[in-house]
């Protein structure tokens, strides 16, 4: 073969290599945005998930309007009648973990994602900013007993409102309507941020006081065993339940879009 065919077959082989590499390193691209893509909500991890999904820890991404995305850690659980996962937001069950705590730690989130903890109400506003999402809370007493409370629609604040419970839907449930007054529509206050009360002082947690009456709910109090001995509702209460000298053995608070969406396009 002279030199100047051999020249053309190396420069028509050397061409064929770029371009398989080229087709290698976009599918490799590809391959890698599509590893480092977070799911924006647990019914959208659960869904790529797969049928490997279960109850657990997630990491998810939030877009935010200045083009960057807030990353977090969230459980996810799976919905006991087969519908769309939700996104635990709040959990007791034990006392390892107390709640009477100060503004920093309930902004930004504290305790064990596994066991007891609160979200932190800036990720809390970032996810109820995003779209519109369902409450739902569940309460169990020391005998086994469990009741729950829906809301179809639900949202806070930003920090300069004092986060406050500005969307709080229609109740359902089983345990009777403890949320919609005096908690619906107030601000997020704790000890070192009292919001014009001093209820979180009095009842020894954060949450959304009521003007008047401070509390007929108050999931982030003492937790106790049960009946206790005080005259103020500390506890862990759902008055409509078991009054507020009761404080409850387990509760969750959980949300989900009511509008399931997974690359802007709705599967609902």
């Amino acid at each position: 073969m002279c030199r100047q065919q051999w020249i053309s077959l190396l420069s028509a082989l050397l061409l064929i290599y770029c371009g398989v590499g080229a087709s290698t390193a976009r599918i490799a691209g590809n391959d890698d945005l599509r590893m480092k893509y977070l799911p924006s909500n647990c019914n959208e991890a659960v869904h790529l998930a797969g049928s490997k999904a279960k109850s657990g820890i997630y990491k998810i991404g939030l877009p935010m309007p200045q083009g960057t995305v807030k990353e977090f850690y969230v459980y996810c659980l799976l919905d006991p009648l087969g519908r769309e996962a939700w996104t635990i937001i709040q959990r007791r069950q034990d006392k390892s973990i107390h709640f009477y705590r100060g503004w920093e730690e309930y902004k930004n989130g504290f305790g064990n994602l596994n066991t007891n903890f609160f979200i932190g109400l800036d990720k809390l506003h970032a996810l109820t900013e995003s779209q519109l999402h369902e409450l739902w809370i569940e309460l169990k007493d020391f005998d086994g007993v469990e009741k729950h409370a829906m809301y179809d629609s639900f949202a806070i604040t930003d920090e300069s409102q004092k986060y406050a419970m500005n969307i709080l839907g229609t109740y359902s449930g089983t345990a009777g309507d403890d949320l919609t007054e005096p908690h619906g529509g107030a601000k997020f206050s704790t000890f070192d941020q009292k919001g014009g009360s001093d209820c979180a002082d009095l009842f020894k947690g954060g949450w959304w006081y009521g003007k008047g009456t401070c509390v007929e709910s108050h999931l982030n109090g003492v937790y106790h065993n049960g009946s206790y001995n005080t005259t103020k509702a500390e506890g862990i209460i759902w008055s409509k339940w078991h009054g507020s000298g009761y404080s409850m053995k387990y509760v969750h608070m959980a949300i989900r879009p009511k509008d399931l969406r997974i690359g802007n396009k709705s599967v609902n």
